[in-house]
């Protein structure tokens, strides 16, 4: 397991610490985005294009490796 990770972090050129926050910031995004995406379904008029943007931003933040 140790020595996948090492290649992993090898393969998209990041130390630890930077794909560790990385990781978490998707996380945190998508968690986040996901709780506004229930509301949109409670309330169609709010956050009408929240999750699309969202999903969008995140599309790019993996995209650069």
């Amino acid at each position: 397991m140790i020595k996948d990770s090492q290649e992993h972090l090898a393969e998209v050129n990041e130390t630890y610490l930077q794909y560790m926050w990385i990781a978490f910031k998707i996380g945190f995004t998508m968690l986040r985005t996901g709780v506004f995406c229930l509301i949109h379904g409670l309330i169609p008029g709010l956050f009408k294009k929240t999750g699309s943007n969202q999903i969008a931003k995140m599309y790019e933040m993996v995209s650069r490796n």
